[in-house]
């Protein structure tokens, strides 16, 4: 299996994302649940308020990992840029997000309020993307993903 293939399969296959983002704080790291697209894009709903909504609109730059099986050591580490949705793509990226997790109108209702304490939809568009994945690749887990 080729790494694209692997990519989107530990997308597919999983839910949780831990997201890193920075500020003048210093770094960040939170969980969130998301989901892709055909091209690779990752999605994922928050509050505008949180921590890491605030810097992802200040510095969009974010880096990200999934880890697919911590066994079999299979993870996905990604660096890319991240962005708020906007609001007339964001009931193509409810159904997709809820293709995955279920439909909630109220979430798109929220989404569609836009004002600084509602949520939104976010992107992340991958620059950068490597998989560790002992169990494919045992004479090199460290793997370049080309989409």
């Amino acid at each position: 299996m080729n790494t694209t293939e692997l990519y989107f399969q530990f997308l597919t296959a999983n839910k949780l994302m831990q997201l890193a983002t920075q500020s003048e704080k210093g770094l960040w790291v939170c969980n969130v649940y998301f989901a892709s697209d055909d091209g690779g894009v990752l999605y994922w709903t928050s509050a505008r308020h949180r921590r890491h909504s605030i810097e992802i609109e200040a510095n969009p730059s974010v880096a990200a990992t999934i880890v697919h099986d911590p066994d079999k050591k299979q993870a996905i580490q990604i660096a890319g840029r991240a962005q708020r949705v906007s609001l007339d793509e964001s009931a193509a990226v409810h159904q997709l997000y809820g293709s995955k997790y279920g439909q909630k109108e109220s979430r798109l209702e929220e989404v569609m309020q836009d004002t600084p304490e509602s949520r939104a939809y976010w992107r992340l568009d991958p620059s950068l993307i490597q998989l560790w994945d002992e169990v494919n690749f045992s004479d090199e887990p460290k793997q370049t993903v080309r989409l």
